[in-house]
């Protein structure tokens, strides 16, 4: 049986690759369908596979999410952050969004929390709030708290940090939101913004190493090494906003997942100091939302990404 276009006649086989290519452009390469093209994905280029919405943030004090975590010590519960001038408070989640509780930081200040990390610490495994937004590049008084992770808490609690890291970067103040916590303690922080070298080129976003043994010394954070994600104002598709480090695989290895407003990189990442290596892979986000703001990996190597503001909506893929 055929079936007729107008004066084309079309055969079932190639019905069904149409439908095929339709469903793909759907999902891969933008709505042409319903005319409006999802934002950050160009034709041809890979997209997180198997993208699904887990759900969506349900608390209104949540309305600027800025960093999550998958819990290490309760399994299913993520925590979550808002950024500049939110009061200090860690909300703890189920996976599709619910708010479970929050954790109130006594004595921290909320000057713009840009990036939650979870990692080693002396207390044994910690969560660590970035306070290190810095939009105008301009900041002399960053933070990173970091408290032991508590069980799930059934009510509100109130907490005080175990520490409090000063940063400060050798070559000036930048804005950064992206922040992850190796196995040997290292805390990793990378640039969000464009930038020019002294050629007036633009310059790939910078990485900086805070070592254990520079924890409360107030030294100068240097950069060590740049990454291959170069942020543009033509664009803001590749100014990054979170990173996290995943747990190893079977063999040991570890990735690295780098977020922008319009894609993952992931990165393969020394196992001990979490140093990012080779680029794997870059897996545009078929989403409609423009504010990806927060990464984080899920126990099955799916890659967790969650948007910014009230109702945000919470999605998981994988890349490649």
């Amino acid at each position: 049986m055929t079936h007729r276009a107008g004066d084309v006649r079309v055969t079932p086989a190639a019905l069904r690759m149409l439908c095929v290519g339709l469903a793909f452009l759907a999902l891969g390469c933008g709505d042409r369908v319903k005319g409006r093209p999802l934002p950050w994905v160009r034709e041809g280029e890979p997209v997180l596979r198997d993208t699904r919405a887990l759900g969506a943030l349900d608390a209104p004090a949540i309305s600027e999410a800025s960093g999550v975590v998958t819990s290490r010590r309760t399994p299913g519960l993520l925590w979550v952050l808002n950024d500049s001038g939110n009061d200090p408070l860690l909300f703890s989640l189920s996976p599709s969004g619910q708010l479970r509780s929050y954790v109130a930081l006594r004595s921290a200040v909320n000057r713009d929390w840009e990036a939650l990390s979870s990692g080693p610490c002396p207390q044994g495994h910690c969560l660590f709030v970035g306070d290190v937004g810095d939009n105008g590049a301009r900041r002399d008084d960053l933070r990173i708290y970091y408290l032991r992770e508590p069980e799930a808490p059934a009510a509100p609690m109130d907490l005080a940090p175990d520490g409090v890291i000063a940063v400060r970067y050798a070559d000036g103040p930048h804005d950064v939101e992206a922040m992850y916590v190796a196995p040997d303690t290292s805390i990793w922080l990378i640039t969000k913004r464009p930038a020019k070298d002294d050629a007036g080129r633009p310059r790939p976003s910078r990485l900086y190493r805070i070592a254990a043994s520079a924890w409360g010394t107030n030294e100068a954070v240097a950069v060590v090494d740049t990454l291959p994600i170069t942020p543009t104002k033509g664009s803001a598709a590749d100014w990054i906003t979170d990173a996290s480090l995943s747990s190893p695989d079977s063999t040991g290895a570890r990735r690295l997942a780098v977020l922008t407003y319009g894609a993952v990189y992931l990165f393969a990442a020394d196992p001990w100091t979490g140093r990012p290596g080779a680029l794997l892979a870059r897996c545009a986000l078929p989403i409609r939302e423009q504010t990806a703001e927060a990464v984080s990996w899920l126990p099955d190597g799916r890659v967790l990404v969650l948007n910014e503001g009230k109702g945000a909506q919470i999605y998981a893929g994988r890349c490649p």
